[in-house]
């Protein structure tokens, strides 16, 4: 797999289907000057470069006071909300040609302040993190976060599932700083017996792989791990079927699309083996 640079990478938060159609739509138009917009999909596990929200929605409004967001994360708020949140505010209904000066002026905040950070040898990894007051709610059971407790996390390592050597070489040459084995299966039964050797803390599916079926393959590595925190991740071209129920079914954790940038991988294996160094 081929690695490429990303554009501004958005996730949306409290809208319908047919609002992030249309948000997905409006920014994807090419533009002679500024910055290229992307909306996430849903199911997608890249972390975003900004939040857009629908303010109107509580749950997107908890969910972003969760998130905690500093200054290096940007959020545009759309419509108005009663609770006092040190956000762009953009009113409804949304003036379409307004969005991209907005956005752009965000983004260019972001770029000037982590540039800054850097010149200040800050660790960029982490989010800096905004003092401002956080909403007095969670609409998360209790025993969700319980049960995130009480799982511990299998220590096999990485494994990839591809057909050539050249995207597990990659991975394997950025673990290397962690001290992290990267495995190859090039199919089901390959990957099924290596992860009962070795339990594989996150197992990194690529689709186009032949004569493997990602759903059931990952279905079969879950019940495999029975009891222990396993994740895994499927890469995926812009064309494939991304099937949200049966991914939710066999306990995916979601999907990347190809090609990756090293920024984008790097970021959510940190994210999904808890590292941080």
């Amino acid at each position: 797999m081929s690695i490429k640079t990303p554009t501004i990478a958005i996730r949306l938060l409290g809208f319908s289907a047919k609002e992030e159609e249309t948000f997905s739509a409006v920014l994807a138009v090419a533009r002679e000057t500024g910055y290229s917009y992307t909306c996430l999909r849903t199911g997608c596990v890249q972390d975003p470069d900004m939040y857009i929200v629908n303010a109107s929605n509580i749950k997107a409004i908890a969910t972003l006071s969760d998130l905690n967001p500093g200054d290096a994360m940007p959020v545009l708020l759309i419509g108005k909300t009663d609770i006092d949140l040190p956000y762009q505010v953009m009113p409804k209904p949304i003036r379409w040609r307004n969005i991209f000066g907005i956005l752009d002026e965000l983004i260019n905040k972001r770029e000037l302040l982590l540039h800054t950070l850097a010149a200040h040898t800050i660790n960029l990894t982490v989010h800096e993190r905004r003092a401002h007051k956080r909403i007095d709610f969670d609409l998360t059971d209790p025993q969700v976060y319980q049960k995130m407790r009480d799982t511990p996390m299998a220590k096999g390592g990485i494994l990839v599932v591809d057909k050539d050597t050249q995207f597990r070489e990659y991975v394997a040459a950025i673990m290397d700083h962690y001290g992290i084995t990267v495995t190859l299966a090039a199919d089901e039964r390959s990957s099924l017996m290596l992860d009962r050797n070795n339990q594989h803390a996150l197992t990194l599916i690529n689709t186009s792989t032949p004569d493997v079926d990602p759903y059931h393959l990952c279905d079969g590595l879950k019940k495999q791990n029975h009891g222990l925190k396993t994740s895994v991740i499927f890469l995926i071209d812009q064309s494939f079927d991304y099937k949200l129920g049966l991914a939710e079914r066999v306990r995916c954790d979601g999907f990347l699309v190809k090609p990756l940038s090293r920024r984008v991988l790097l970021s959510t294996i940190r994210k999904y083996l808890h590292l941080f160094k």
